[in-house]
């Protein structure tokens, strides 16, 4: 657990392979806390299949106006089955994520902990823009500060986590190139 704690630290220096190794594994541990994120999300969104609903319509009626054609016509689509394909997408995505959780905790690479930190900047930034706009879309779903505050949290988390697991994939990439030279 020790080791954990100390090759998690993004400012560590990793000398041996065993250190790049467990800093590697360390975007294994993001990708399952992101999946855990996107699970709970899914489950969420199941537990209150109207509630969600109405949230949608509300946030429909807000942007565009209630007399709009298009809002008229998107309010027709707004069924529990949308909510159910949604939330079955979401768990699908999560069960991806955790896929590749696992090949970075048995194969550890730098690809991996890569392209799911851009992913996680990527949602990061724009639930800090959806905040700071007062977008009228978020505005209108009336989520709570405190999920917002725990999604910043968990994201920031993993963004930490997956640059570890970068800087340990590159350099067991670089460990291995320079033992074969």
């Amino acid at each position: 657990m020790i080791d954990y704690v100390r090759m998690i630290n993004p400012a560590t220096s990793l000398a041996t392979e065993d250190e790049a190794t467990t800093a590697a594994r360390a975007g294994a541990l993001g990708a399952f806390l992101m999946a855990v994120l996107g699970f709970v999300a899914s489950v969420a969104m199941l537990l209150d299949v109207d509630g969600y609903l109405a949230k949608m319509r509300h946030v429909m009626t807000a942007m565009y106006g209630e007399k709009s054609e298009l809002v008229q016509m998107s309010l027709s689509t707004l069924t529990p089955q949308l909510v159910y394909i949604s939330a079955a997408w979401g768990v699908a995505l999560s069960l991806g994520i955790v896929i590749l959780g696992v090949v970075q905790w048995k194969k550890p690479n730098l690809v991996i902990p890569l392209v799911l930190r851009l992913f996680t900047a990527y949602g990061l930034l724009m639930l800090l823009l959806g905040l700071m706009r007062a977008n009228p879309a978020a505005a209108a779903m009336e989520i709570p500060l405190w999920r917002n505050a725990l999604a910043v949290l968990i994201d920031l988390a993993c963004l930490v986590l997956f640059w570890t697991g970068f800087r340990g994939g590159k350099r067991l990439n670089d460990l291995r190139r320079a033992a074969a030279t």
